[in-house]
């Protein structure tokens, strides 16, 4: 996707800069209910505002380990599930924030340990130690 400044022409249709003669699909400018309380048709539904959340997914030699910013959050306010099919997912309590992962299967999704220190979620999945091949040097016999 490419970003194309725009502006609105006298009929207050969105057009190119580039070319002012030119129509941008615009796909939400015909919809119907631009302003419907959709609380009305869900209420059970949570429209409270989302998290302002970074994760980051990084991969040392002897484990896997995700850090989610969670600010404003405790330990006992945020959920870490391992599900079927090793699905690791966090949330919070309130709805605001829920993402999953499928883990990596040189995981030891048995040894997870998860740690909160001032809104920041540390998981730590351990990694199984990878079998390298054993290396044997051959010695080259020739005249030369």
């Amino acid at each position: 996707m490419s970003i194309v400044p725009i502006h609105h022409n006298d009929n207050g249709r969105q057009v190119s800069v580039f070319n002012p003669f030119s129509d941008l699909w615009d796909p939400f400018l015909d919809f119907p209910f631009p302003d419907f309380p959709f609380s009305r048709i869900f209420p059970e539904f949570n429209w409270g505002t989302s998290v302002n959340s970074r994760l980051d997914w990084r991969e040392t030699p002897t484990a896997h380990v995700l850090k989610a910013a969670l600010p404003g959050f405790g330990n006992e306010d945020v959920l870490v599930e391992l599900q079927d099919e090793r699905v690791l997912q966090i949330s919070t309590d309130s709805g605001n924030f829920m993402s999953r992962f499928k883990l990596p299967d040189n995981a030891m999704i048995e040894q997870l340990k998860a740690s909160m220190n001032n809104g920041v979620l540390t998981v730590t999945v351990p990694k199984e130690e990878s079998s390298r091949p054993s290396v044997r040097v051959v010695e080259i016999s020739g005249d030369d």
